[in-house]
């Protein structure tokens, strides 16, 4: 199995369809899985077999008793990961993994298709683009999205401090290996709570991406990658972990594990197609923030510095997150930065996630 399509629901998945039909016209090898959750209503699970029924593709639909099955043999993830939450998903990438997939695909469930040959846009492996390098260190991969109103904004997790560091970029061609491609967003893009409530009134909206191609981020030229529209070559998983102890920082904190690893080991992070279409489900603005993200906004810089001190040696994205776990306690409190006791809390209980995600992968990859 070339590919598989990696979501997470608590409704019925009708965004589905159109994913399975442009698979389906463009040939490609692919599985879809579905994890549900304790408030996933009975009828997304009857949904996704109807639906591979009539297209005669292979939807695996994880109710709770699929998942509880599934991860007896991870007892340590099984214990871990909470019901009602979103990092269920965690649970449907792990099982993708094991199946053999050589990339992993994670939508959300109100991102709809946009670009036709969706999981040919999504290209790994070798490939000739153009690679951004800026001075500072930090690259707002959203200037290439273009906003109504002309507007600048930045992908959510973005540290408030990277936002004023964005001179002296320079693009050139290059031939890179892609990791992980991260494709953008129109419509609703991926931008933090606080941006949102800040243009409430008006809210920001992106109407086009302005390159013909994607493009791709030079090593120590940072930005963050959601799960939302994201494609990871099978080796990336094991350094992969969408933690539910940080709230809507999961993927943020994630994706830059990842960019330390793959700097390290001479891959890179593609940015542009394919692009969804963002319906965004109901949201608490507010509760977004104060619940779900005001820490992780507060403290991403004090990650990413901390992140990027750390020496890595390790072959392979697996020996490398060892790697960090052990050195990122140390290293996130030697930043110069005073942590209050809630907050090296707070960093702590990431890596105690770190550690259940990297038990897993013993147990497979002994």
């Amino acid at each position: 199995m070339k590919y598989c399509i990696v979501t997470t629901t608590i409704n019925v998945p009708r965004l589905l369809s159109a994913y399975v039909e442009d698979c389906r016209h463009f040939g490609h090898d692919c599985v879809f899985v579905v994890v549900g959750d304790k408030q996933t209503p009975r009828a997304a699970e009857t949904y996704c077999k109807t639906l591979a029924k009539r297209t005669g593709t292979e939807i695996v639909y994880m109710d709770v008793l699929d998942q509880e099955r599934y991860l007896a043999r991870f007892p340590e993830l099984r214990r871990y990961l909470p019901y009602r939450s979103v990092q269920r998903r965690n649970v449907g990438l792990l099982y993708a993994y094991e199946r053999g997939a050589d990339v992993l695909v994670t939508i959300d469930d109100d991102n709809f298709l946009q670009t036709k040959n969706f999981l040919g846009a999504h290209r790994l492996g070798r490939s000739s683009l153009d690679v951004a390098r800026a001075r500072d260190g930090w690259f707002n991969v959203c200037s290439f999205l273009r906003e109504k109103n002309k507007r600048e904004f930045f992908h959510r997790g973005t540290p408030l401090e990277a936002r004023f560091m964005q001179g002296g970029v320079r693009m050139q061609k290059k031939e890179v290996y892609v990791a992980v491609n991260a494709g953008l967003w129109l419509e609703d893009p991926d931008i933090d709570a606080l941006t949102r409530l800040y243009f409430l009134g008006n809210p920001i909206r992106s109407i086009a991406y302005s390159r013909k191609k994607n493009f791709a981020l030079a090593p120590q030229t940072w930005s963050p990658f959601n799960s939302q529209n994201t494609a990871l070559a099978r080796e990336v998983l094991p350094a992969y972990f969408l933690s539910p102890t940080v709230g809507r920082y999961d993927d943020i904190f994630g994706s830059y594990v990842v960019r330390r690893i793959a700097d390290h080991l001479g891959h890179a992070v593609s940015y542009g197609f394919p692009l969804v279409a963002q319906h965004r489900n109901p949201h608490n603005h507010w509760k977004d923030f104060l619940e779900l993200e005001a820490t992780g906004h507060r403290l991403v810089g004090v990650f990413t510095v901390a992140l990027r001190s750390i020496r890595v040696v390790g072959r392979d994205y697996h020996a490398c997150y060892s790697e960090i776990i052990r050195s990122l306690p140390k290293a996130l409190f030697s930043t110069g930065k005073t942590l209050t006791a809630e907050e090296r809390a707070y960093f702590l209980g990431y890596v105690s996630g770190m550690k259940v995600w990297h038990a897993t992968f013993d147990r497979i990859l002994v």
